[in-house]
């Protein structure tokens, strides 16, 4: 069967225009919805990176928070090590006298006492006293005892130089005794023997080794 369109054909035409303007508004809507489809998701997408940025600037400024908590117990803990340092350095020619002493009173024999006890920068440890002696027994009772206070003196950490300046026998209160004075010098920061030395001497002998030694007169 044969179909005759009789119609003019600018209305043929025009009818056909009006289609294309159809499909292209067709395609125009497709197009512009897909672009809401894309821009809906990029913006989906930036404001979960712009929430997880705040979430991280806020965990930095936790951190630095803390940091700067830290930081003040750190500036504490710097001007404690200058004080200990400054410290130290005041002390480091303070000698424990109490400690000295009470050493020196326990290596003391138990057969002599002391009648002064003291210290001048120049001499160094002065120590006067008496040992006992007996007219009936050895003559070297006193002097022994003084020996044996000469050589535990000289093993004193603190102690080197240890001499004896004097013995003298004599009475003391109606009983025989020995008079002795003896001399140390007092190890510091400032001062010391020679590596490995140790010295006791009496008047006119010096021995040096690396043990101590004594001699009496």
């Amino acid at each position: 069967m044969m179909r005759i369109n009789l119609l003019p054909p600018e209305i043929l035409e025009k009818r056909r225009a009006e289609k294309r303007i159809i499909y292209v508004a067709l395609l125009a809507l497709l197009v512009f919805i897909v672009l809401a489809v894309v821009w809906i998701f990029a913006f989906v997408r930036v404001d979960a990176k712009q929430q997880d940025l705040d979430a991280r600037l806020q965990e930095i400024q936790a951190t630095q928070s803390k940091a700067d908590m830290l930081a003040i117990f750190e500036d504490k803990e710097q001007d404690l090590q200058a004080r200990q340092v400054i410290a130290d350095a005041a002390l480091a020619d303070r000698m424990n006298w109490a400690k000295l002493f009470d050493e020196v009173s326990l290596v003391m024999p138990t057969d002599l006492w002391v009648t002064n006890f003291s210290w001048d920068e120049a001499t160094g440890l002065t120590i006067d006293g008496y040992a006992v002696d007996s007219a009936t027994d050895s003559p070297d009772l006193g002097h022994k005892s003084i020996a044996k206070m000469l050589v535990r003196l000289a093993d004193l950490d603190d102690l080197y130089d240890v001499w004896l300046e004097n013995a003298v026998k004599m009475e003391y209160a109606n009983q025989p005794a020995i008079q002795f004075s003896s001399t140390a010098r007092v190890l510091t920061s400032t001062s010391s023997p020679s590596a490995g030395a140790t010295t006791t001497s009496v008047p006119g002998e010096t021995s040096e080794t690396s043990t101590p030694t004594a001699t009496t007169p």
